[in-house]
């Protein structure tokens, strides 16, 4: 995986990587119940064991090309993932498997943040997608290229970018 973010409350663990189209969300509570009940399906090289996915699987969501990174909003079970192949920040539902919502941005987006999204509480109105690489869209201005984010208002059901 590219990217495994821990919802805040730690019910659940959001696993992506750049070459599926899918999220996979996992169960902290389905993988405890797993080891306590001794649920593995095999063992790795080194004698540790391994819990099969759909023990441990809450939901998968294709949420689009090349998810890497997502953080959280003050709203119940939604969440924000990093496209990095289609250039969007999706908006999911990770407790009902759904997208809700998904905005292009003018570059490969790599890393993004909302407000207070890493914290117990997350809290942001707001949300800022960092670029990854430019998409021809920029002068060049010498061998790297404009570090430039966007920001995008989340404080509503659609998405909407503000700079």
């Amino acid at each position: 995986p590219h990217g495994v973010d821990v919802r805040p409350d730690g019910k659940y663990m959001v696993v992506s990587g750049k070459l599926d189209t899918h999220v996979s969300v996992y169960s902290f509570e389905k993988i405890q119940a797993a080891i306590k009940a001794g649920k593995f399906e095999s063992k790795d090289p080194y004698g540790i064991p391994v819990i099969g996915m759909k023990e441990a699987l809450h939901v998968q969501v294709p949420l689009g090309l090349g998810p890497l990174h997502t953080q959280y909003d003050s709203k119940a079970c939604v969440a924000y993932t990093s496209l990095y192949v289609d250039s969007q920040v999706a908006k999911w539902n990770f407790c009902e498997g759904k997208v809700l919502d998904k905005i292009s941005v003018h570059y490969n987006i790599g890393h993004l943040m909302t407000m207070e999204g890493d914290s117990t509480k997350p809290a942001g109105k707001y949300l800022v997608a960092l670029n990854k690489l430019a998409i021809d869209r920029f002068v060049p201005v010498g061998p790297l290229h404009p570090q430039n984010h966007q920001l995008i208002d989340i404080s509503n059901d659609k998405m909407q970018l503000l700079y």
